[in-house]
């Protein structure tokens, strides 16, 4: 990450003047990615893997190969995540129903998982593609080579980390005096801007300009086979669980519904077009499918206002390491969801003003 310091009354003049400070030194996959990455080899079990995610607190490995020969240069094999983890761990290890074939699949290589040939950046990858391709590929983590050679990872969470190191956000609602209405994200993007400082400032403002407000939600007694449907269906992660009046229960993601699912006794089957084919392959008759989200939901759900602000919902993000945020009225109605895919389309719609300005 670069470290470059600037002036506050400097950065407030630069705004007024439709000056493009946000990103004038973040531009490329090289300025936020994480240069000290974390691998394991193809040798490597799940359950070491899974034991590594947890130690360090994150939930993708870029896998290198096994070293034959002394002096030789291990090179980059691919990347596991969380998600492959739970995937191939059965849901009664370390239970009353455990069975040695339970134990046999966390004992299993990291080369029966391991996502091969991954979607992969050079570091000149300007941020705006880096976004593009993260979110309309579903992905939570890009490699970052240089000549083959893995010099770095791009996460989401360098995303959010990117605003709150750089309180991006309290910097976009200081207010210059030349904003007069809020005016909502897709607005501004539907009619463009020619003043991008004072848009900034305005639509950024609160969990309620970004949020996604049309909110697919479930019931307590709803299956797990219907979570999984929903999430192919509208193609994402995570799923608010509410009673009858729409108040949030609790919420549902994949993660979730990956550790209730048997473990794939089969190797991986490449990924087709229907979202987490993959990881959802299961046999329509298992059992699994009939378990009610009750059994399955978090109940603990860190939720916010739609008045909330903006920033104070990124840094929500970032300090409990959790990839959305339901938002909710005073009773505890459903309004929206905020997820890491809303910021980062956020972002990307701000580079796009902020490269409009510069036309």
């Amino acid at each position: 990450m670069i470290n470059i310091q600037y002036r506050l009354i400097d950065l407030i003049d630069d705004m007024r003047e439709g000056k493009d400070v946000i990103f004038q030194s973040i531009r490329t996959a090289e300025d936020i990615m994480t240069y000290d990455v974390k691998t394991l080899t193809l040798d490597d079990t799940i359950e070491t893997c899974l034991e590594f995610m947890e130690d360090n607190n994150i939930r993708h490995v870029p896998v290198m190969d096994v070293l034959t020969e002394e002096g030789e240069k291990p090179y980059f094999v691919g990347v596991v995540s969380q998600r492959d983890v739970f995937r191939q761990i059965s849901p009664y290890l370390g239970k009353v129903g455990e069975v040695e074939a339970d134990i046999k699949s966390i004992r299993q290589q990291l080369g029966r998982i391991v996502t091969r040939n991954p979607i992969c950046v050079s570091p000149e990858i300007e941020i705006p593609e880096m976004i593009t391709i993260m979110v309309d590929n579903h992905i939570d983590m890009v490699p970052v080579l240089v000549k083959d050679d893995l010099a770095g990872i791009v996460t989401t969470a360098d995303f959010i980390k990117l605003f709150v190191r750089l309180d991006a956000i309290r910097l976009l609602y200081i207010s210059s005096g030349s904003v007069g209405k809020n005016r909502r994200l897709v607005d501004l993007l539907a009619g463009g801007s020619d003043d991008v400082a004072a848009a900034l400032a305005s639509i950024l403002r609160k969990a309620e300009d970004i949020m996604t407000e049309q909110v697919v939600c479930l019931t307590e007694q709803d299956k797990l086979a219907e979570a999984m449907k929903v999430m192919q269906k509208g193609r994402f992660r995570h799923v608010p669980v509410v009673d009858k009046e729409e108040k949030i229960l609790g919420i549902i993601s994949d993660r979730d519904i990956l550790r209730h699912l048997p473990m794939l006794s089969r190797q991986y089957q490449t990924e087709s077009k229907v979202f987490r084919s993959r990881l959802f392959d299961v046999d329509p008759e298992d059992s699994s499918l009939e378990l009610p989200l009750s059994r399955i939901m978090s109940s603990d759900v860190i939720h916010v206002l739609p008045g909330c602000s903006f920033y104070e919902a990124i840094k929500m993000l970032d300090e409990n390491k959790i990839n959305c945020l339901p938002v909710v009225d005073e009773e505890q109605k459903i309004q929206g969801i905020i997820t890491v895919t809303d910021v980062m389309r956020g972002l990307l719609a701000a580079c796009t003003l902020t490269a409009k300005s510069r036309e």
